[in-house]
């Protein structure tokens, strides 16, 4: 379910492709691992991530900076991709619109 869910947003709002129903798509396992990863260092009482040179020397660490790099990678092409296919009439129509009478 939240891999259709996700496909759709990808879709309809970013033009992007995720590919979670039909395969394994690495960006979603790079999210779950970020999530993970969130959750341990918020359970940890010391944070040993920010001795120097831990992100190098903890396999978990190493793994958790290559999917923030892969997240970064793929919101900076949308983002790019964004920017390259804006209107600008369609942001002055936005801007001028009432949202008070949109229901």
């Amino acid at each position: 379910f939240c891999s259709v869910a996700l496909d759709i947003i990808g879709l309809s709002i970013f033009n992007y492709e995720f590919g979670s129903v039909t395969n394994e798509s690495p960006v979603i396992k790079a999210v779950y691992s970020a999530l993970v990863e969130a959750e341990h260092r918020s359970m940890t009482p010391a944070p040993y991530w920010d001795l120097p040179f831990a992100n190098q020397l903890v396999p978990r660490l190493r793994k958790f900076n290559s999917d923030l790099k892969l997240l970064n990678d793929v919101l900076d092409e949308l983002i790019d991709r964004a920017k390259a296919t804006r209107n600008v009439e369609d942001i002055e129509d936005l801007e001028q619109r009432n949202y008070a009478d949109v229901k």
